[in-house]
């Protein structure tokens, strides 16, 4: 009887023990969820931090915040607080270098959260390396794949258990000047960023009793979450016709002081207590959308006088009035914007666009791009720095000098010994160490006529 006793609180001993964090799997216990030539992870984690369900990711997925592609966990039977996953490591894109992946706890709302990521652990047994990430955050190397790795989970980059969550509403109060053409999205640490833009919806009830267009958009976060709010195109139908991004018409401007610059400073929003989150931007001499097409839309004609020195044979306009489309194949104008037309007068070009108010441009080379544009002489730094971008207004003449070339020039080309010149069938000045040539036919002469090529 006494021996019957005795293996009932030897049995009770290992049922308590096993759920404390000392009493880790053995490979034994492990080899139930994995084979040799897998990668296994298991690790612990304390009930205060262990709220929701953990995924891993990591380079087998490309380091995805795709629920879809992350590995769900397992617990392991009979060790509460213990978790282990195995996969194979064959779709690895860079094995030699370790095979990475760490865990990560969704959130409240039960979506990926990067802020939950591991933020600190301590390696039992195993072939892993613990590196730092980025602030707050490490990122785990797995070596071997004969043998699990075993480790505890002592941080995450932020503790879920601890944040509040609410079934937050946004809603925005537009004017109806825009109404039908720039309409709000919504992104952020509910969305998980990443260009996962999400169109807020009108509210016809609200947006008739205010005579305004009103969106709204709910989601689920934690206080102190950030989003931005940015705006697309759509057209009569309901389509988008010009997705939001990052450049300067996408934001709502705000009017400060009559100078037009984005709403808070381009800095994000954050949730806070209240559930209802109410942004009235209706008023026009205080807010405008750089997409309102209704109001802020010109055509410009763009005249500029340019520094003759080292000038490019082509001068380009770059700036923020059109975007991307890799669909259609279509390069935003920061990339490839529009060719300027020479006048007659040594260093005069001209030009006309279709853009909106607010929308920044510069002057380039055509050929060289961003490696060659107007500088502007810092007479406190004695230097050269690249021209601030110049901004759109409400006058469609746009006039700019930028002819004194005690104050502006082009970016400085490279020197160029006569070996390094390139003879071409075509007829072409060349500046050589300051000295200008022609080359034609391939031969180069100076400007006396002379051969010396």
């Amino acid at each position: 009887m006494k021996k019957f006793y005795a293996i009932i609180a030897a049995a009770l001993m290992s049922v308590s023990v096993f759920a404390a964090k000392d009493v880790v799997p053995s490979d034994a216990v492990l080899a139930e969820y994995w084979t040799p030539g897998q990668v296994c992870m298991c690790f612990f984690v304390p009930a205060d931090m262990n709220c929701f369900d953990i995924v891993v990711t990591g380079s087998f997925n490309g380091w995805s915040g795709d629920l879809a592609k992350c590995l769900p966990v397992e617990a392991v039977e009979g060790y509460d607080g213990w978790y282990v996953v195995a996969y194979d490591p064959e779709d690895e894109p860079d094995a030699e270098k370790g095979l990475q992946a760490k865990p990560v706890m969704k959130g409240g709302d039960g979506a990926f959260n990067w802020n939950y990521q591991i933020g600190a652990a301590t390696v039992i047994r195993g072939s892993v390396e613990i590196v730092a990430g980025l602030p707050g955050e490490i990122d785990m190397i797995h070596y071997g794949t004969d043998a699990p790795n075993v480790f505890t989970v002592d941080e995450w980059k932020a503790n879920p258990c601890t944040a509040v969550y609410h079934n937050y509403i946004v809603y925005v109060t537009n004017n109806l000047g825009c109404d039908g053409f720039a309409v709000p999205f919504l992104i952020g640490e509910m969305t998980g960023w990443e260009e996962n833009f999400m169109q807020m919806q009108l509210d016809e009830e609200r947006s008739a009793a205010v005579l305004k267009g009103v969106y709204k958009y709910s989601f689920k976060a934690r206080e102190g979450a950030e989003y931005q709010i940015v705006c697309g195109l759509i057209d009569g139908t309901g389509a988008v016709v010009s997705k939001p991004g990052w450049n300067d018409d996408s934001y709502l401007q705000e009017n400060i002081d009559g100078d037009w610059s984005r709403i808070n400073g381009g800095a994000n929003f954050t949730t806070g207590t209240d559930a209802t989150i109410e942004y009235d931007w209706s008023d026009l001499t205080k807010f405008q959308w750089g997409r309102c097409k209704a109001k802020v839309e010109h055509t410009y004609t763009i005249t500029a006088k340019l520094p003759t020195v080292e000038a490019p044979a082509q001068v380009e306009v770059r700036g923020g009035w059109r975007d991307a489309d890799e669909e259609q194949g279509i390069k935003s104008s920061w990339d490839e914007g529009a060719i300027m037309t020479p006048g007659n007068t040594p260093g005069l070009w001209t030009v006309t666009i279709d853009a909106y108010e607010g929308c920044q441009f510069k002057f380039c080379s055509h050929a060289m791009g961003w490696a060659k544009q107007i500088q502007v002489y810092d007479s406190e730094g004695d230097t050269w720095k690249d021209a601030d971008n110049q901004k759109f207004g409400s006058d469609e003449a746009v006039a700019i000098d930028f002819s004194d070339p005690d104050s502006y020039q082009w970016t400085p080309g490279e020197e160029q010994g006569i070996e390094d010149i390139v003879l071409t069938e075509k007829a072409q000045k060349v500046m050589v160490d300051g000295v200008l040539y022609i080359v034609r036919d391939n031969k180069m002469f100076n400007v006396q006529g002379a051969q010396v090529r």
